[in-house]
């Protein structure tokens, strides 16, 4: 998910007594036997059962509207699973109270991404709108938890804290102490969409908004003392030197191994907390962009399409191959899968970005930065799909690519059944489900 621009404000309706120390809440800026998106079996086409019903939390805010899409498809799955489920749409200042009236006809889980809305402050004793409700929330986080901290500290026995690489699990649960550790979940094919009839032309699709890795090194010159300055800038050159000579490069493992190595103390957890957070979000955004830069640049002799903001610099040096457009709200954006080449995808962590999983949908092929070793016992069988940012890795995917364009998408659709048959949505469900009751056990 990318990071929302906007500030999420959590008004508490005229239901709830709203304190006065009630914080605003910035929000944190991817076949055959597929029908339409989605592979459907008998078991899958039960009618949604009345009564209790399962919500999801919107927000419209976020640059390019990430969720509304995805949000909207996770409705469908849980009524293909034979559950009632309803979106509630956040930006309204009014939804706490949508939700009360939900409460008393029964309301089961709800739904959020980058935690958006856990952290409304209810009544006289100032408790959790999910402990007062009685409402277990499932937060799915798809990016790291250093971004906005207040989205990742929910501490309630109805909260669970959901990571979608095991990575910022581990970050999460280290810095924010609560009831109930964060874990990883698998995130399955969620996109469910009729595909378009015919393919685009012959090129390849890059869809990022980046910050320009110059012009952010130069808003660091220009805004941090020199310590400061000099932690960054270090931490800025090892990445980059080992990016370009590692399979897998881990960032906040690299980040915190600095901090100890130079004995940056004035950096550390302890001491600073909320430095130590701001070091690790300006590192990740700052190398994300880097390595979707390095990737375009790598593409320099292929055709290629850019879809985003911030590339002003990149492509007044661009040859005429590389043509730039601005980006599109994800409900305006399904044709960009259907380029003959495909998708080049950087994936913000070790597991598949939501991109590449809609580009499987919707039957188009993609390289990806993605390491799913972990995960997958077979994925070497797909590795003309995957790359590194060694220098010549992206350049030797992509001229096999251009080779045999139709074996490449066989063998991404042939990725995408066996990812799909891997991390279904029936399992997805079920394990909110488990989690959900688990928060409805009596306290011991």
């Amino acid at each position: 998910m990318s990071i929302l621009k906007r500030v999420l404000s959590d008004a508490v309706a005229a239901a709830f007594r709203k304190p006065s120390n009630v914080r605003k809440e910035q929000g944190v800026t991817g076949t055959s036997g597929i029908v339409d998106g989605v592979q459907k079996g008998p078991q899958e086409l039960a009618a949604p059962r009345p009564g209790m019903k399962a919500v999801i939390l919107n927000w419209k805010g976020g640059e390019n509207d990430p969720f509304t899409v995805v949000n909207a498809t996770i409705q469908q799955h849980f009524h293909a699973c034979g559950k009632n489920a309803e979106v509630i749409e956040i930006s309204s200042g009014d939804w706490p109270q949508r939700l009360a009236a939900l409460a008393p006809s029964g309301v089961e889980l709800a739904v959020t991404w980058q935690g958006l809305g856990s952290s409304v402050i209810v009544g006289e004793r100032n408790q959790s709108l999910w402990d007062h409700l009685k409402i277990p929330l499932m937060c799915l986080h798809g990016d790291h938890p250093s971004h906005m901290p207040s989205n990742h500290q929910l501490n309630s026995r109805y909260c669970f804290h959901l990571y979608t690489n095991a990575e910022f699990a581990r970050y999460s649960n280290r810095h924010f102490r609560r009831l109930r550790s964060a874990s990883m979940i698998d995130i399955p094919q969620l996109h469910r969409e009729p595909r378009l009839e015919r393919r685009a032309g012959d090129y390849f699709v890059v869809a990022k908004n980046i910050n320009d890795p110059l012009a952010t090194e130069q808003r660091w010159r220009s805004q941090l003392a020199k310590p400061v300055l000099d932690a960054y800038m270090m931490a800025a050159e090892t990445l980059k030197a080992r990016l370009v000579r590692e399979s897998y490069v881990e960032i906040h493992d690299v980040l915190d191994d600095l901090i100890f190595e130079h004995n940056l103390e004035w950096l550390s957890p302890l001491a600073n907390i909320a430095g130590y957070h701001q070091y690790h979000s300006q590192l990740d955004h700052y190398v994300r962009s880097l390595k979707t830069v390095l990737a375009v640049t790598a593409l320099r002799e292929f055709p290629l399409r850019v879809y985003g903001r911030g590339w002003d610099r990149v492509a007044r040096d661009a040859p005429p191959s590389h043509v730039f457009e601005s980006g599109r709200n994800m409900a305006e954006s399904q044709d960009l899968y259907y380029s003959r080449f495909g998708l080049v995808d950087i994936s913000p962590s070790k597991g598949l970005h939501d991109r590449t999983r809609r580009a499987m949908v919707n039957g188009g092929s993609f390289v990806s930065s993605a390491n799913l070793e972990d995960i997958l016992t077979d994925v070497n069988r797909f590795a003309p799909l995957f790359f590194n940012f060694r220098t010549s890795a992206l350049p030797e995917k992509c001229s096999a690519v251009v080779r045999d364009p139709d074996g490449h998408i066989a063998l991404a659709q042939e990725f995408a059944d066996s990812y799909h048959n891997r991390f279904h949505f029936r399992d997805f469900i079920h394990r909110l489900d488990q989690l959900a009751k688990l928060a409805s056990l009596p306290e011991q």
